[in-house]
């Protein structure tokens, strides 16, 4: 009798820590405002990168990304969750970039946004166990924007 309670106290109490970390942080809340912009990959001498795609995050968590060699933009939704940026791909780019086998799905961490909120330092994971480290950098659109 003694040893059920204790185990139903700790069930409780497990529950209660995966339900808290399961939402978004303060900071993930302001990260999905401060990201709404068209941003292009840098270097760590903030030169673009043409090897990785640029990225156009919408405010209805639709979003877009476009790759140099590509004449057209891949669709996807995005959320903010636990300082990662999860990318859900409509369809497969043809470019790798994914974190799954089906390049469906990509993923970051973001270790920082500057103070400004125009630099951040991001983490790739790809589905290889491969990971690159560069910056987006926030930047006008060049073409008008589609509805994604």
């Amino acid at each position: 009798m003694k040893n059920s309670k204790i185990l139903v106290i700790l069930m409780i109490i497990g529950l209660s820590q995966v339900f808290v970390f399961c939402g978004k942080t303060d900071s993930d809340v302001k990260w999905e405002e401060d990201i709404q912009a068209f941003w292009i990959p840098a270097g760590d001498d903030y030169t673009v990168l043409t090897d990785m795609p640029s990225y156009l995050f919408l405010d209805n968590n639709r979003g877009a990304s476009y790759y140099t060699s590509f004449e057209s933009p891949d669709s996807f939704s995005w959320e903010i969750k636990r300082s990662q940026i999860k990318i859900y791909y409509d369809k497969a780019p043809s470019y790798y970039i994914g974190y799954d086998k089906y390049n469906s799905r990509s993923l970051f961490r973001i270790e920082s946004f500057n103070e400004n909120d125009t630099i951040i330092d991001v983490i790739q994971f790809f589905s290889s166990g491969y990971q690159k480290d560069y910056y987006l950098i926030k930047s006008d659109l060049l073409e008008p924007e589609e509805d994604f």
